[in-house]
């Protein structure tokens, strides 16, 4: 699961459309979606180079509409026959309008379906930090994520606030959340086996 970064997010955020749904030019929803599948086919050509066989898919018709078992069903076989499901944000019409399916809802809904034993959030940061500083904090709860004061964020679906609320959802669940540094290889790594790294970890 990928987000929009700076295709996705750059292209709703001039158009208007966030995770709040409303109403949005076709050029503009046209636009995002164009960017957010460019960014998908770049991040599976690289899977690729990498020896891993990716299969992308839009979150809508097989996260939101699909009922939660067929979607596990599907995803365990995708894994069984040695494909890694791919997936992203996306725009989606409602009844209300257009709005972004963030990743981080994306996640809580696979998390529900899937029961993982953990969930790995890669970051442009090292992990969640103290208020106004660069330390991090090695471990949150979800009661305590309620009780932070944490800043929406500029981009498109709500930034660390969005991630932060997902995680304690997911956390409640009794899954371990983890929030590490993309750039840094080897701690991602480790998180992603279950091993101690530098990032937080959110658990309940």
């Amino acid at each position: 699961m990928h987000g929009g970064g700076s295709f996705g997010h750059v292209v709703a955020k001039q158009h208007g459309i966030s995770s709040d749904a409303g109403e949005a030019p076709a050029v503009g929803v046209a636009q995002t979606r164009g960017a957010m599948y460019e960014l998908d086919r770049l991040v599976c050509k690289t899977m690729m180079e990498f020896k891993l066989n990716p299969y992308p898919f839009s979150p809508f018709d097989a996260v939101i509409r699909a009922g939660g078992a067929q979607v596990s069903t599907w995803l365990k076989g995708l894994l069984k026959e040695g494909l890694t499901p791919v997936t992203f944000g996306d725009v989606s019409l409602t009844a209300s309008g257009f709005k972004v399916i963030s990743g981080d809802v994306i996640v809580q809904e696979l998390a529900k379906v899937m029961d993982p034993e953990r969930c790995v959030f890669a970051l442009d940061v090292d992990g969640v930090y103290e208020e106004n500083t660069r330390v991090i904090i090695p471990e949150l709860s979800p009661s305590k994520i309620k009780r932070m004061k944490v800043q929406a964020g500029d981009d498109a679906t709500g930034g660390m606030k969005m991630k932060l609320d997902a995680a304690a959802r997911i956390a409640t669940a009794k899954t371990r959340v983890c929030f590490v540094s993309g750039y840094r290889r080897n701690e991602f790594s480790k998180a992603l086996r279950g091993l101690d790294f530098y990032g937080t970890v959110v658990r309940s």
